[in-house]
C-alpha cells in the first residue's frame, strides 16, 4: 500500500519552478536510510513526448457537470466544442506556507547518499499538486531530478514535463520537453525546454501558444524560438516568433516585447486598418510610451492613402493632489482629399476632487472643420456636435448644510459650421452660477431654493445689421410643497415665487463701417407666483393577471407679466410628450416666466401577469386651457398659444412576451392634425437573434418642433452556430435617402473571430438635400485571436450605438 513521506526539499523544488515563489520547509524526513516497497508497484508510464495525448484528457465536452460548473473560468466557452479542467480550479488558491505531503509507490530515504521516490509519487499541499513517475535527491539535499511524466498543478494551470531538474538553494532549474495548459485563458502550448535561471527569469526554449482546442493542427497558434519572461520588470520577449494560421506562417516577427502583469510600459500597441471611399486604405499603430508612473503617451503614426499621413496623440496624467486629465489631438498636414488644407483637433478634459465639498472640471474642444470628426474619427461611438463645448467650472457640496449645492461655470462654444451666421450660435456663458438649497421631508413639507445667474454675450462679427443683446440674467425661485401620499393616492401641492432680473445692452453693428456700433441698454425686472396642484390615485385588481387603474389630474396657474422684447439667451421649447402635460414648463431655460392657467387629466392602466412581466402599460392624457398663453420665446403669440386645449397624448408599451416588446407614443395637434408619432418593435432569442423595426414622424411646428420622417430595421441572425449576419437601415422617408446602412458577417470561433462589413452613412451635420454631398461608404475587417488581442474592434460598439438591444443579445449570443 501507499505510503507517506513528509519531506520539504523535493516539493519546494518542483513547486517553486511551477509557481515562482519558495514554500517555506516546515518539515523534515527523519527516517534513517531504509527502503519501503508497496505490495504492488504501479506500472510504470513508458517514456513519450508530452503532447496531444496529455492535452486531450484535460479537454472535456462543455456539456458536462463539471464543465459548465467550471465554465465561467473559460474564455469564450460559447463557441468551443469543449473546454478545460485542469486537477485543481482557477478558483482554489495555493498556500505560500504549508507542509508538503507525499506519496509513492516506493521510497529510499539515504542520508549519506540519494533519495529516491518512485512509483506515482504524489506531492500536495493546499492548492498545488506534483505527480511524478521518479524523484531523486542528492546527499547533499542540493539537487532534485524528477522524471517520467512530471505534471504540476495549481489555480487552473496544468505543466507536464519529461524531466525536471532544480537547484534547491540557487532555485535554479529546468524543465525538459514540457506541455502546458491554462484553465482561464484557454490556452495550451509546449516548449522544448524551460529555463529558471533565478527567482524572476523564466526562459522557454521552442515555445508555442494557442487558445485553440488542442487539435493536430490548430486554427492558429504562435512558435517562438525563445520567449524571456521577467517578473521584476513585468515584461516579456520574444525572439523569432511566427504567427501560424493552420501550418502556414502568416507573420514573422524577429523580436516582440509585450507585458505580462499589470504594469504599463512602452512598446506597439494593436495596429487598426480599414478602407473607405473618401479615405481609401487606413493603417494605424499606435506607440505607447510608459513615460512614468503618473503620465504616459500614445502616439499613433496613421496613413489613409487618399489624404496623407497623419499623427494622433494622447497624453494622460495623474497628479498627486491637483487631478488628473487627458489630452488628446490628431494632426493632417495638407490633406489630399480636402482642398489641401491641414486638418487638426484637440480635446482636452480635467477633474479634480479638491476635498469632500469641492470639486473642478475642465473641457475644451477643437476642430478644424465641420467634417473632421467624419472624415478622420476612429472612434465609431462619437457624433459629431455643431457646436463644441468648452468649459471650466467648480462644484460645491456643503458638508455643514444638508441641501445645499452650487456650481459656478465659464463656457464658451465652438460652431463648426462657419456658414451658420453669429446672430444663430450659442451664447457664451461668462460666467454662470447655479444653486439650489433643498431642505425638508420629501415625504412631507418641503421648501427648495434655486438661483441661476449669468453674464451671457455673443459677439457679432459678421456686419449683418442684426441686433444682439449681451447682459445678465438672474433668475430665482422659491418654492414650498407638501407631499401627502398613501398606498391608493397622493396630493401634491406647491407654492412658489418665481423672479427674473435681466440687464442687457443691445449692440447693433453696421456691415459697412466696423467701427459703427449702436448701444442700447434695458433693466428688467419681474416677478410671478406660481401655484401647482398635482393628485392620482391607484386602483388595483388582484387575480390571475394584477391591473393596476391609475387616474391623474394637474392644475397650474401663474399670471401673465409682459415679457415682450426680452431678450432669449439659452431656452427653448419644450417637447410634447405624456409628462409634460404635467408640468407648468413650457420652456427649458429661464428667459422667460411662464404664465399659466391650464389643467391635465390622465389615465394609466397597467396589467401584470403571474411572472411580473408589465404585459400592458396604456396611458392617455390631454391638457386645457382656460386662458390664452401670452408668454412665448418669439414674438406674439401664435394659434397653438391660442387653442383651450391640445390634443390626445398617447403612451403604449407591451411586454409581449419575456423576449418581445413594443412601445409606442402619439401625439396630436388640438385640430387633430398629427404631432409626433414612434413605433417601435423589438425581439430577441435566447439564441443571440434580434429583430427591431421602428418608424419616427415629427410634424414641423414653428419654434416647437424640427420635422422628420425616419424608418429604422435592424437585424442580428445567427446562421451555422458560429456564424451570424448583421444588418442596419436607417431611411429618412422626408428627403428620400439612406442615412446609414450597414451590413456585415460575423464568425465567432473558440479561439478566432473575424467580422466583415460595409456601411454607407452620411455626416451628422450634412445636409442630406445638398446635391455636393455624398455618403461616406467603408468597407471594415476584424480578426480577433482570442488570447493575443484583436485588430480593429469598432464593430461591437458601432452596433451598441445603433442597435436597440444589442448587449442583451450579443451576451445571449457570446455566453449561450
Amino acid at each position: 500500500m501507499k505510503q507517506q513521506f513528509k519531506y520539504s526539499p523535493l516539493a519546494t523544488a518542483i513547486l517553486t519552478l511551477l509557481c515562482g515563489s519558495t514554500i517555506t520547509q516546515s518539515a523534515v524526513a527523519t527516517e534513517t536510510a531504509s527502503t519501503i516497497k508497496s505490495e504492488q508497484l504501479s506500472n510504470i508510464i513508458k517514456e513519450s513526448y508530452p503532447g496531444q495525448n496529455f492535452f486531450q484528457q484535460y479537454y472535456v465536452d462543455k456539456s458536462t457537470p463539471e464543465a459548465q460548473l467550471r465554465s465561467k473560468n473559460s474564455l469564450s466557452s460559447a463557441f468551443c466544442p469543449g473546454t478545460w479542467i485542469t486537477p485543481i480550479s482557477a478558483d482554489v488558491k495555493a498556500s505560500e506556507e504549508s507542509t508538503s505531503v507525499i506519496t509513492a509507490d516506493y521510497g529510499h530515504y539515504n542520508p549519506n547518499g540519494d533519495s529516491v521516490l518512485e512509483g506515482n509519487v504524489v506531492i500536495e499541499q493546499p492548492g498545488r499538486k506534483v505527480t511524478a513517475d521518479k524523484v531523486t535527491i542528492d546527499k547533499t539535499q542540493t539537487f532534485a531530478n524528477a522524471e517520467g511524466r512530471v505534471q504540476m498543478a495549481q489555480s487552473g494551470l496544468l505543466a507536464q514535463s519529461e524531466q525536471v531538474n532544480y537547484n534547491l538553494k540557487t532555485q535554479d532549474g529546468d524543465l525538459i520537453k514540457s506541455s502546458y495548459i491554462s484553465e482561464s485563458q484557454h490556452a495550451h502550448g509546449q516548449a522544448e525546454k524551460i529555463i529558471r535561471s533565478s527567482q524572476n527569469i523564466t526562459v522557454l526554449n521552442d515555445a508555442t501558444y494557442s487558445t485553440c482546442p488542442p487539435e493536430e493542427s490548430p486554427t492558429w497558434h504562435i512558435k517562438a524560438k525563445e520567449i524571456v519572461l521577467n517578473q521584476e520588470t513585468g515584461r516579456g520577449e520574444t525572439k523569432n516568433t511566427k504567427l501560424y494560421i493552420k501550418d502556414v506562417p502568416v507573420l514573422a516577427v524577429p523580436y516582440f516585447n509585450f507585458p505580462i502583469d499589470d504594469r504599463r510600459t512602452t512598446g506597439i500597441l494593436t495596429p487598426t486598418f480599414g478602407v473607405s471611399n473618401n479615405g481609401g486604405f487606413e493603417l494605424g499603430v499606435p506607440v505607447y510610451l510608459n513615460l512614468a508612473p503618473n503620465y504616459d503617451l500614445t502616439l499613433t503614426p496613421r496613413y489613409l492613402s487618399k489624404r496623407g499621413g497623419m499623427l494622433e496623440g494622447e497624453f494622460r496624467y495623474l497628479t498627486e493632489n491637483f487631478g488628473s486629465g487627458r489630452l488628446f489631438g490628431g494632426f493632417l498636414p495638407s490633406d489630399k482629399a480636402y482642398n489641401k488644407k491641414d486638418r487638426k483637433s484637440l480635446k482636452f478634459d480635467h477633474f479634480w476632487q479638491i476635498n469632500s465639498q469641492f470639486s473642478t472640471y475642465a473641457e475644451y474642444n477643437y476642430a478644424s472643420d465641420k467634417d473632421y470628426f467624419s472624415d478622420l474619427n476612429n472612434n465609431p461611438n462619437e457624433r459629431t456636435d455643431l457646436n463644441l463645448r468648452r468649459v471650466w467650472g467648480i462644484n460645491y457640496l456643503s458638508s455643514t448644510l444638508p441641501g445645499l449645492k452650487a456650481q459656478l461655470k465659464v463656457e464658451d462654444f465652438q460652431t463648426l459650421d462657419k456658414n451658420v451666421p453669429d446672430k444663430d450660435r450659442p451664447y457664451a456663458r461668462l460666467p454662470q452660477l447655479l444653486l439650489n438649497y433643498t431642505t425638508g421631508n420629501p415625504e412631507g413639507l418641503q421648501f427648495e431654493f434655486n438661483n441661476d445667474s449669468a453674464y451671457f454675450k455673443k459677439d457679432i462679427q459678421d456686419f449683418t445689421n442684426t441686433a444682439e443683446p449681451s447682459g445678465t440674467r438672474i433668475y430665482n425661485d422659491f418654492t414650498v410643497r407638501y407631499n401627502l401620499s398613501n398606498p391608493w393616492s397622493y396630493l401634491r401641492p406647491s407654492a412658489s415665487i418665481r423672479n427674473l432680473n435681466t440687464y442687457y445692452d443691445l449692440d447693433t453693428r453696421n456691415r459697412l463701417d466696423a467701427n459703427s456700433t449702436t448701444r442700447n441698454s434695458e433693466d428688467i425686472s419681474i416677478a410671478v407666483p406660481e401655484f401647482t396642484l398635482d393628485a392620482g390615485l391607484n386602483f388595483e385588481k388582484d387575480g390571475k393577471y394584477l391591473q393596476v387603474l391609475s387616474p391623474r389630474a394637474f392644475y397650474a396657474y401663474s399670471p401673465y407679466k409682459n415679457q415682450n422684447g426680452n431678450p432669449n439667451f439659452d431656452s427653448v421649447a419644450a417637447t410634447i410628450g405624456y409628462e409634460q402635460l404635467f408640468s407648468p414648463r413650457r420652456f427649458y431655460g429661464h428667459d422667460r416666466l411662464e404664465d399659466n392657467n391650464f389643467a391635465s387629466l390622465g389615465l394609466s392602466y397597467s396589467l401584470f401577469d403571474p411572472y411580473g412581466l408589465e404585459r400592458l402599460r396604456a396611458s392617455v392624457g390631454q391638457s386645457f386651457f382656460f386662458e390664452d398663453r401670452r408668454v412665448t420665446l418669439n414674438g406674439d403669440p401664435d394659434r397653438i398659444d391660442t387653442e383651450k386645449r391640445t390634443g390626445p397624448v398617447l403612451s403604449l408599451s407591451s411586454q409581449v412576451t419575456q423576449s418581445f416588446t413594443l412601445n409606442s407614443n402619439s401625439a396630436w395637434l388640438a385640430d387633430g392634425k398629427d404631432a409626433l408619432h414612434n413605433i417601435n418593435a423589438l425581439k430577441t432569442t435566447a439564441s443571440g437573434a434580434l429583430y427591431s423595426v421602428g418608424y419616427y414622424y415629427a410634424r414641423e411646428i414653428p419654434n416647437r418642433q424640427r420635422a422628420y420622417k425616419q424608418v429604422t430595421a435592424s437585424f442580428v441572425q445567427p446562421i451555422q452556430n458560429n456564424w451570424r449576419v448583421i444588418g442596419h437601415a436607417q431611411y429618412d422617408i422626408e428627403n428620400k435617402v439612406g442615412r446609414d446602412y450597414l451590413l456585415g458577417i460575423n464568425y465567432e470561433s473558440c479561439c478566432w473571430g473575424v467580422s466583415v462589413y460595409g456601411r454607407s452613412y452620411y455626416n451628422d451635420l450634412d445636409n442630406v438635400k445638398a446635391s455636393d454631398v455624398k455618403a461616406n461608404n467603408v468597407i471594415m475587417a476584424e480578426i480577433t485571436l482570442r488570447g493575443l488581442g484583436g485588430f480593429n474592434n469598432k464593430l461591437s460598439s458601432l452596433l451598441e450605438n445603433r442597435i436597440l438591444g444589442f448587449n442583451t443579445v450579443n451576451q445571449s449570443w457570446t455566453k449561450r
